[in-house]
Parts: C-alpha cells; structure tokens; sequence
C-alpha cells in the first residue's frame, strides 16, 4: 500500500507543513501493522503534486492499494477524510472522514490503521494491536512544533537544520518527555555531519546524548534504533551494536527502509552474509522505490562486491531523477576506474566537482593528457591543490587520500587516510570494501588501520 501525499484543503500555504506531517504519521500507523508492505515517506511524498493516475502510480511502486485524502486544521481541530483504492482497477473500497481534538491526533492513525486492516482483510497480531494501541494524547502546540521541525529537516540545507532545531526544542520545552523530539534533534547533529556542514568533534557528543535522553524516555521508537545503529556504524565503529540497533528497529517496525538498508551496508562494510545484505537490500528498495539515496548506495555496493557493470547500470537509472546527485558521480567515477575505463572515470569525477560547487579543482581535471597516465597525473594535480587548500580551511582528508590513491601517490595517500581517521570521518565505514585503496590494501599501515577500526583482529 502507499499513502498518497494529502492535500491541504485550509488554503493557507503556511499548513502545508501539517498536511506533510498528517501524511507521515498515516504511513507510521499502518507501518507498524506487519502483514502490510507500506511504501516509505520518501517515495510516497515524490507524488506529490503529480498528475499521474493511480494505476501509474500503482505500477510504479508495485502496490495493490493507495490511501489517499485530505486534511483541514481549523484552530485545534482535524478533520482528515480518506478514500481506500483498488490499484489495478482504480475503484473505491472505502471512504470515511475523521474529526478529532488535535490532541488525539495520534489516535486518529490508530483508528485509520485498524479500519483499513479490516477492509483489506489481513491478519492483525496481538503485537501489531499493541503496538496501535500504544498511543498518548499530545500537546496540540508541542505536535505543531514537531511536524514543523520536520518539514524543515527534510529539506536538509544548513539554514532549513537550523530552522528545524529550533522548532524541535521548542517542542521540548514545552513537554521535556517528547522522546521522538530528542530523536529528531540527534538526527539534526548527524545530518550535519553526514552532510559535511559540521565535523564530527562538533556533533558526535551531542547526537549521542539526544539519542540517550530519547531512548530513556521511550525504547519503543523504531526511528530512534535506527539513529543510534547509524551512531554506532559511522562515529562509534561497533558494528556488531549497530546491527542489534537495526534488528531491534525492524523488530519494532518491518517497514522501516532505513533499518534495511542500514543493516544491508554494514553487512557490506564487514564482508559479512552477504547474501543476507543483497536480502535486506532487496526489501529496503521495495518499501522505498524512489529513494534515491538507497538507489545509489546500492550501486556503490555493487561496485564493492566487484560488479562493476551491474553497478553502472544501478547508478545511471538513479541519474534519471537525480542528475545533480554528487554520490552518483563518485560511484560511477569508481565503477570506471576499476574497470580501466579513465576517460570516462575522469568524466564522472568532474561531474562531482561541479556538484560539489569545487569548479578550481573541475577546472584542475580538464586539461589532462589520456590514457592512465595523464589520468593519474589530473589526480595527483587536484589532491595537491585541495592539500594546500586544507592548510586554510577545512576540506575532508578523505577526499585529498582519494584523488592521490587514483594518482598512484601511494604515500601521501597514507598520509591522508591517517589524517582522516584521526578526524573520524565517516566516509571510512566503507574502508574496507572501498575500490579506492587497493593499491594500498597490503601496506601495513593500512592494515593497521583496519585493525584500529575493528575490522580485522
């Protein structure tokens, strides 16, 4: 099933956020009901606006059914009607309107999930009623704050972060026992550092006590588990407590893409059952089909496991909708560049520094001999150039042990990597399957940096 994005029938263009925010919390209730495939927020909310009819939609996504509907905040009432439709045949199973306090907004996804459980006819465990009936009543002005936080976080620039921080804590202040609000705000603080805004010295500490206060408060948050595996995984290196973190989400909620998909690449990341990655994979990419970070993050682990063709073909159907995607571009920059291919490795890795907004070091790749050598000689220029830069501001070791490994600079490559773990940089989860280092892999200071992040004894 997929919940359509509702539409915002107040007319007013400020409660867009609410309509968002009801369309989550739907997709949240009938989530937790485990005989259902759910399609994830990502995907659901890509329709929005669409003019595409639901049997498209339906083909699209591979789903039977499609919730869709309205929502009307008036003051501190709700009124939400939805419509359940047969995908195929596009005909009207059910209809039914809802008005509620906005304090028992949370109910109200309850009350939709367990009439569409019916309608449908598929089994309800006593866990899955647990789990919907495990629902409080709520502040209207704490939920606005949340919802609004939301909103914002999803848009994902430093200023939106920042924006949503603030409608986060406002929420806590007002109920100190808002657990999804602490959960939220760790997510802010790894955002930011995923995203390059901030470095880890300036977040870790900080997502990790939010992470501690929300799970304290209620241990029940799918969403949360998953935050604190991705905690464990790329700031803590445990990888063996990032598993438990994101079985114990799938445990809580099977439609969690996210605790998929996380529990897939640190799989990959260990060279571990990988037959049970390409699993957990497989099921993330079905509950979330349009989630262009899954999407790409499954072609670079193609290119992880060597299949490099397979890989191409996975990176390019996500460049049809993301063209701008920078991830995209180092994937396909390494799929080449395993395979030989250097005009074209070099190609990508231009592209990635035009998304990047880095056009000095685009402008260092252009004017380059072929073949491998002159491939070689355009890296060995760029990591130069962003070397000196780092003396000045902060650019990711990473990034400049990168471009020397492609330069055969097998030294400075080092040197570098070793900077980067001294600084914990996430990017070094995936040492150990990165198509970068091979020339470096044997080195015996590279070995010891595996064996300093755990992954070998």
């Amino acid at each position: 099933m997929v919940v359509l994005p509702l539409r915002n029938l107040s007319g007013d263009p400020e409660k867009e956020y609410f309509a968002d925010g009801m369309t989550e919390a739907l997709i949240s209730g009938l989530a937790k009901l485990g005989a259902l495939r759910i399609i994830s927020r990502t995907s659901a909310m890509s329709y929005k606006g669409t003019r595409k009819s639901l049997p498209e939609i339906a083909q699209e996504l591979n789903v039977d059914t499609v919730l869709e509907g309205s929502v009307l905040l008036s003051g501190q009432r709700v009124r939400i009607s939805v419509q359940l439709i047969s995908a195929a045949s596009d005909t009207l199973l059910w209809a039914e309107d809802y008005d509620h306090d906005l304090q028992d907004v949370l109910l109200l996804q309850s009350e939709v999930a367990q009439a569409v459980a019916q309608k449908i006819q598929i089994t309800v465990t006593a866990e899955d009623t647990k789990r919907l009936q495990s629902t409080r009543k709520v502040n209207p002005e704490v939920y606005e704050n949340y919802l609004k936080g939301r909103y914002h976080m999803f848009k994902g620039s430093p200023e939106n972060l920042e924006a949503a921080s603030g409608y986060f804590r406002s929420a806590i202040e007002k109920d100190p026992k808002y657990a999804a609000a602490y959960g939220a705000i760790a997510d802010l603080w790894l955002q930011r550092s995923m995203r390059g805004y901030l470095s880890p010295d300036q977040t870790v500490s900080k997502a990790k006590d939010a992470l501690s206060t929300a799970l304290q408060i209620d241990n029940s948050l799918p969403e949360v588990h998953v935050s604190l595996g991705i905690f464990k995984f790329g700031f803590e290196w445990d990888w063996d407590g990032a598993i438990k973190e994101y079985q114990k989400a799938i445990e809580l909620n099977c439609n969690n893409a996210e605790a998929h998909f996380f529990y897939a690449d640190c799989l990959v990341s260990l060279k571990r059952d990988l037959g049970k990655s390409k699993e957990e994979v497989g099921r993330a990419l079905e509950l979330d089909p349009m989630n262009s970070f899954i999407q790409c993050m499954w072609g670079w682990e193609l290119v992880f496991m060597g299949k490099y063709d397979e890989a191409i073909a996975q990176l390019r159907k996500t460049l049809v909708t993301e063209p701008n995607y920078s991830s995209v571009h180092m994937g396909l920059w390494g799929a080449f560049y395993k395979k030989k291919m250097y005009e074209e490795a070099l190609d990508e890795a231009k592209k990635f520094f035009v998304v990047i907004n880095d056009t000095e070091i685009m402008e260092a790749l252009k004017s380059v001999y072929g073949g491998e050598r002159g491939y070689q000689e355009a890296m060995h220029r760029a990591g130069q150039i962003l070397a000196e830069r780092s003396l000045k501001v902060h650019v990711p070791a990473i990034r400049i042990a990168r471009l020397y490994a492609h330069a055969g600079a097998k030294e400075q490559t080092l040197q570098w990597l070793e900077k980067s773990f001294e600084q914990r940089e996430l990017p070094l989860i995936h040492l150990n399957v990165g198509w970068d280092w091979d020339d470096v892999r044997d080195d015996p200071r590279f070995q010891n940096l595996l064996r300093q992040m755990k992954f070998l004894p």
